[in-house]
Order: structure tokens, then sequence, then C-alpha cells
């Protein structure tokens, strides 16, 4: 499937019912800029909500995994499982992209609250250490806030790991200042 092929059929069936991008976005719980990149052809949506794209543009599965109206109203076997063989290999694309990216952005935290804890005896790091503390610290909280508004999981863990590493960071650097006041 072509991306911006099916970024294209989506904008066209969006405004075909006459919905907006915002319009839509609030019927599929997901903000519009999610479905400005669908439609610009810069990824696609999660498996969990094609079901409820196909009601909201009022076209079927098939149609939609296919990027083309159907024009009869049965769907071969072949149809059908290739509609799902499509939407589960983006899907697992899109999974293992997500957690590569979340790897190499745990990697690179933990790999700064260890340089945080090394450069300790620097004056200027316990000041930089708590900002970047309180920065991921916020970002937990965007998440979570985030999470429970869309109702995504997958942002409850984004959140949980960066409340990790904010913790771990103020935890070594409480330790360093115990440290330094002995």
């Amino acid at each position: 499937m072509n991306a911006i092929e099916f970024g294209h059929f989506i904008a066209q069936q969006r405004k075909a019912v006459g919905l907006t991008q915002k319009e839509l976005a609030e019927r599929l719980l997901v903000t519009d800029k999610a479905v400005s990149r669908w439609e610009n052809g810069h990824g696609y949506p999660d498996i969990e909500t094609l079901e409820d794209l196909s009601k909201a543009l009022e076209i079927s599965l098939v149609e939609l995994m296919h990027s083309k109206r159907n024009e009869a109203d049965t769907v071969t076997i072949q149809e059908a499982s290739e509609s799902i063989s499509s939407a589960i290999s983006i899907n697992a694309e899109s999974r293992h992209h997500e957690r590569c990216i979340t790897l190499i952005l745990f990697a690179a935290s933990l790999l700064l609250v260890i340089l945080i804890f090394a450069l300790r005896e620097i004056p200027a790091v316990p000041l930089i250490g708590t900002i970047i503390g309180t920065l991921y610290l916020w970002g937990a909280v965007i998440m979570l806030v985030d999470s429970a508004r869309q109702h995504q999981k997958k942002y409850l863990f984004f959140a949980l790991m960066l409340g990790f590493v904010s913790l771990a960071i103020l935890l070594f650097l409480l330790i360093a200042s115990v440290t330094v006041i002995n």
C-alpha cells in the first residue's frame, strides 16, 4: 500500500462525507495533526483505528485498505486477505519503528543520567541536571495527560519512562548533594 495514495484517498473520502480534519480526528479520538499526517502520506493510522476510520468515512474496511471505492457489493476472500495482510504488515512496521525510537531515546536518557552523575563535581552540573530532570518530569506529566485524553496506552509507557529518567536524575543529584555536604 502506498502511503501517498492512501492519504489522498482518506482526504477525498473525508471531504465527500463533509468532515473537516478536526471533526474526523474527534470521531477517532486522535489529533487533527495525526489525520493531517495520514492525508499527506507521512504515516498510517494504528490498526485499532482502521475500523472506526472506515465507518467515519462511510466505506468498507477493504475499500480503505485498497484506497479505492469498490464497485461491487461483495468482496472476494483474496481481497479481504490482502487487506488484512496489508494492515498487519503496516502495523508491524510502525510498531518496530516506535520500538527503535523508544530504545534510542531511553538509552540516550540513561547515558545522560550516568553523565550527570559522573560529572557531579563540576559546579554547573547539578543546576543543569536539575533543569533537565525537571523538563523530563514535565514531559512525563504531559504524556500522562495525553494518555488519559486520547485513551492511548502507549503514551502511558512513554510517561513512565520519562518519569523514571527524571527520578533517576533527581535521585543522583540528591545523592551527590549529600556526599558534598559530608
